[in-house]
């Protein structure tokens, strides 16, 4: 893994903002890579140290936000992916379990409202500890239309490649350990998140059996 990261960083000082795509896009699939670890580094190796906050805005853009989140949304479409075509056949195959059907989640996609959904994919994705791969394998399961998916994927991307784009600058050489700490972040809500879906499924299993109840 430090061959990998060593290798990416020095592409990025050898060729720039290409770099920060092809690297995002492999951050993207290995998930054992820090996932601010690109972006930070890439602020640091590409920006100079001299330029004030106001002057590094133009260059971090270009060579750093704008091929990094389009490399985020290429590739949030692997999670995506997971969960759109593992989705329902996992549930049709452990509905019994879980006590509800595919069209129970059907039913629940249906009752959210786009300005909702688009804001929370909005706002997961620009937040630097959410884990990303989370948010792509839940808009999958959901069946969100690809289109509304990939449009605030990369609108949630910008500001967060923005931040960490100028954290890395910021920092200097310590971009590395800040990077590590904010992967343990991720892993921290991804184990939140773990127990948030079993008390989701605890909860949808008793309201359908309620509505068994009310039925019978």
């Amino acid at each position: 893994m430090t061959e990998i990261l060593n290798w990416i960083m020095d592409s990025i000082r050898a060729h720039g903002a290409w770099s920060v795509f092809v690297g995002v896009i492999i951050e993207s699939v290995i998930v054992p890579i820090p996932s601010p670890l690109i972006i930070m580094g890439a602020g640091f190796v590409l920006i100079s140290a001299e330029l004030s906050f106001v002057q590094a805005l133009v260059p971090i853009t270009v060579q750093i936000v704008l091929p990094g989140s389009v490399a985020s949304t290429l590739g949030a479409y692997v999670g995506y992916a997971i969960g759109y075509l593992g989705g329902k056949p996992l549930v049709d195959r452990w509905k019994t379990f879980l006590g509800f059907s595919w069209s129970d989640v059907e039913a629940l996609e249906r009752r959210f409202q786009a300005g909702q959904v688009n804001t929370s994919i909005f706002f997961l994705r620009a937040l630097p500890i959410f884990p990303l791969s989370v948010i792509s394998a839940a808009a999958g399961l959901l069946r969100l239309p690809i289109g509304q998916f990939s449009l605030w994927t990369f609108y949630g991307t910008i500001p967060r490649c923005l931040f960490l784009a100028y954290l890395g600058w910021g920092l200097g050489e310590t971009y590395q350990g800040i990077a590590k700490g904010i992967d343990k972040a991720e892993g921290i809500v991804s184990g939140i998140l773990i127990l948030a879906i079993f008390a989701v499924i605890i909860w949808l299993r008793a309201r359908v059996r309620g509505k068994i109840l009310d039925k019978g």
